[in-house]
């Protein structure tokens, strides 16, 4: 886990949709299916965001001019 810090707190958790979780993840703690739940979707955000970037920064191909000055030293 990156964080240096835990939080506790209370959370009201739709019975259905914790127990679908744990399902998924029958050998996990609550807390340990709720951070990987977490972490998924973190993960999935992020890979989206990125994708949703794509095409938008514009990028110079400088690979040629450096294999040159590289091979000259």
């Amino acid at each position: 886990m990156p964080y240096c810090w835990h939080m506790r707190t209370t959370l009201d958790i739709d019975d259905e949709l914790l127990g679908a979780l744990m399902e998924q993840l029958p050998t996990a703690s609550k807390t340990e299916a709720i951070e990987t739940a977490i972490e998924a979707y973190v993960s999935h955000r992020s890979v989206a965001r990125l994708r949703e970037l794509a095409g938008t920064v514009d990028v110079e191909d400088l690979s040629t001019e450096l294999r040159r000055s590289d091979r000259t030293t």
